[in-house]
């Protein structure tokens, strides 16, 4: 198989920076921003502060690392890190508790239920559709570092006091250069987590001129994933195509009357697609190309190749 011409593998990172594997001058290097600190569970199995602009590699799967990356939040609960029972006005959406620890906490008022803790460092969470009004949430036993949060997902925890606390959203671009990609073939491959609910609506991974006018985007939409192309000349769209729960292995060949989809080792094709010209895109961005519909999401590898390869190379490369 050839060598990528860029690989993400989340790992040595800087303020406002995230490191690429490949090339190694740099030049493949993303920028990183968030203008609040942000918490991540660290190869210790701890969680850890990690300070504004830094990108956060996260260790929850099994200790392997992980880009983590995510929408802004606010922790809606007061002094979270030991619980008591408390009110939190909520409106007519999703939301998520989530807790550690081996006490419970019980819902009443806008929205009725228990959460029950399974240890200390075992984190639990619950989503639920919430009306309009007042929740309050009564506290039983050792609830730890605790958090409600108006999503349809549980995201990183967000220490609070006697105030909520906001976290702002990930934005992660700028990776490459017109050298670092080929316009006219190539292949794009991620593994990264599904994500469902409200907040996985078009979550973008774009390959780009820095605009969304020529780009091919990878966009992740209630639980399945598409491909796109736009651009002078250029036709591709191949949609809807299931993910599973977890992490998914995707790639997108793009050649000439020569295009394909990969999922898990499913191949899907587009045989329409007419290349970009040399030298078009230059751009690897987690958005569509104009900061708009940014991915959240987790991130194990992200890889661009500069020539199309074969179906049993993208097979191989696919392969759960």
């Amino acid at each position: 198989m050839a060598t990528p011409s860029l690989a993400l593998i989340p790992s040595a990172y800087k303020v406002s920076g995230l490191a690429s594997v490949l090339p190694m001058d740099g030049t493949g290097d993303f920028t990183h921003t968030r203008s609040t600190t942000a918490t991540r569970i660290n190869s210790s199995g701890a969680i850890e502060t990690m300070a504004i602009n830094v990108p956060r590699i996260d260790h929850t799967d099994g200790g392997c690392p992980i880009l983590l990356l995510e929408p802004q939040s606010t922790n809606l609960y007061l002094n979270s890190g030991v619980l008591v029972t408390q009110n939190v006005t909520t409106t007519a959406n999703d939301y998520t508790v989530s807790m550690y620890g081996t006490g419970s906490i019980t819902f009443s008022g806008t929205s009725t239920g228990t959460l029950t803790g399974t240890g200390a460092n075992d984190r639990v969470s619950v989503t639920f559709t919430a009306t309009a009004g007042t929740l309050t949430s009564t506290v039983y036993g050792s609830v730890l570092n605790s958090q409600n949060e108006k999503l349809s997902y549980a995201t990183s925890y967000i220490p609070t006091t006697t105030t909520t606390v906001t976290r702002t959203a990930d934005i992660c671009n700028d990776s490459g250069d017109v050298n670092t990609f080929n316009s006219v073939e190539g292949v794009i491959f991620v593994e990264l987590e599904n994500i469902t609910g409200t907040e996985s609506t078009n979550k973008m991974i774009s390959l780009t001129d820095g605009s969304i006018t020529n780009k091919i985007g990878l966009f992740i939409n209630s639980g399945a994933i598409s491909v796109e192309s736009s651009g002078s000349g250029t036709n591709l769209g191949i949609y809807s195509k299931p993910l599973q729960s977890g992490f998914n292995k995707i790639a997108v060949k793009f050649k000439v009357n020569d295009c394909a989809l990969w999922v898990n080792g499913t191949e899907y094709t587009d045989t329409s697609f007419a290349a970009f010209s040399a030298s078009t895109l230059n751009s690897l961005v987690f958005n569509r190309g104009d900061l708009g519909q940014p991915f959240f999401g987790k991130v194990k590898q992200l890889q661009t190749f500069k020539t199309a390869l074969t179906d049993t190379e993208l097979q191989t490369l696919t392969t759960l």
